[in-house]
């Protein structure tokens, strides 16, 4: 209960925030394009899309998000825990889109040279299949 609560207000405290500073600055050192918040993943069939994900995530992105993507792989001691159900609203199927295509400035490399466009996709499905409910 008490990590519910905790995650309700961090998910309360992160939107405040982001209305009072505008909302780019939750994206600071992506680039997202301000339609990706609306755009939807291109994946035919999801949940197929998502069993292809997995493998998608294994080789490219459990290295340090973990295999379990509680952000605890061997290669990083700061990746995102990508299991946390708040993620969802922070990070619809087009801002996953864009983060895993550029990357970040200094923390995530951008995969848009290693994967296609559905490759991605793909992977961005695997990655809503984590997200705890």
């Amino acid at each position: 209960m008490m990590q519910v609560q905790w995650r309700v207000a961090a998910v309360a405290t992160a939107l405040s925030l982001m209305m009072a500073a505008g909302a780019s600055a939750q994206y600071a050192g992506w680039t997202i394009p301000d339609t990706a918040k609306t755009e939807k993943s291109t994946a035919k069939n999801p949940a197929d899309a998502a069993k292809k994900g997995k493998s998608l995530y294994t080789s490219n992105c459990a290295k340090c998000h973990g295999p379990a993507g509680k952000g605890n792989g061997p290669d990083s001691d700061h990746a995102a825990d990508l299991t946390d159900e708040f993620r969802a609203d922070l990070n619809p199927d087009g801002v996953l889109y864009y983060k895993i295509w550029n990357g970040h400035t200094n923390d995530m490399p951008a995969f848009k040279s290693k994967l296609t466009k559905d490759e991605t996709w793909t992977l961005v499905e695997y990655l809503k299949v984590l997200r705890t409910k």
